[in-house]
């Protein structure tokens, strides 16, 4: 017997497709990462895609990019390469005979600490009014964790002064190593595909022409190193806003040969994408378990 709600995401899929963005997967977000980590257990993924598959047809997002109309299709992304989705989202895909791209950073895939980790740690302990003692940012957008990553701050600044500011303290960002290993990467998955996020996660349009050229490049280089590696040719922009990136963004994504540039608006896909040197498409991050009502209602709002 039909679901209700299939009526409804027919209606949604007869003029749009859907790119889904997600994070962690995981029960419970890591405890180190729960402030304003966007985390879905892995029985809500498998709902999603289960009740989105009777209206839309899933397909890998390269496929999804260069299908030249978009209705009636969806894919599945995963941006900033935590290790649970290997561990708790590979599962649900398996299931479902459902592929995906994973969107990485080298910074952490190196072991290194993520930018953004740094300044939820500062909120954690309470320290963000001696940060701001200290440095100096454009605070008009009001909390700290919002105004760290606004595009009038440069975002490779802004890490510099964290490290600067954390130098000497006893700190253990991670109790837990949260994202995916180098050496996860070797570990191929027939439905997961990679693909850049840029090398830090910085906020592209903060950067000058030359610094977004090393984001981009150096992550772009760094993954092509990987051997067998299957990859992307889809560019996940870090925060994935409106003023995120710019134009001098599209034009360096579309000069390594990117064939599209993949936002975070939470926007469904029109059939036909806004496509200039590069075509752009929109993702949509579900937040609750009925995914239906959602799409309806930010279709309509």
């Amino acid at each position: 017997m039909p679901h209700p709600a299939d009526s409804k995401l027919k209606a949604i899929a007869a003029d749009h497709g859907v790119v889904l963005l997600y994070h962690s997967i995981a029960e419970q977000a890591p405890e180190t990462l729960k402030l304003t980590l966007h985390n879905t257990p892995p029985q809500i993924l498998y709902k999603h895609i289960e009740e989105l598959s009777a209206a839309f047809t899933f397909v890998s997002l390269d496929e999804f990019s260069c299908a030249r109309d978009k209705r009636g299709l969806a894919a599945v992304s995963f941006d900033d390469g935590y290790a649970n989705v290997i561990d708790n989202a590979a599962p649900v895909l398996e299931a479902l005979d459902c592929p995906a791209a994973l969107f990485v950073n080298p910074v952490t895939l190196s072991g290194g600490w993520n930018w953004r980790d740094k300044v939820r740690y500062i909120i954690h302990h309470r320290l963000e009014q001696a940060f701001c003692r200290q440095f100096k940012f454009n605070t008009s957008t009001g909390r700290f964790y919002r105004y760290s990553k606004h595009p009038d701050n440069n975002s490779r600044s802004v890490d510099q002064a964290l490290d600067e500011f954390l130098a000497g303290r006893d700190i253990d960002l991670y109790p837990e190593f949260p994202y995916l290993r180098e050496s996860d990467l070797m570990l191929n998955h027939r439905l997961i595909q990679y693909g850049n996020h840029s090398m830090n996660h910085y906020v592209l349009a903060s950067l000058s022409c030359k610094q977004q050229l090393r984001e981009i490049k150096s992550a772009h280089q760094w993954l092509h190193e990987i051997k067998g590696l299957p990859l992307s040719r889809c560019f996940s922009a870090p925060f994935g806003g409106s003023a995120d990136t710019n134009e001098v963004s599209r034009n360096l994504v579309c000069e390594l040969g990117y064939q599209c540039l993949l936002m975070s608006r939470q926007r469904l896909q029109p059939a036909i994408p806004e496509t200039n040197k590069i075509t752009v498409l929109e993702r949509f991050m579900p937040k609750s378990a009925d995914i239906c009502n959602e799409l309806l209602v930010h279709l309509y709002e």
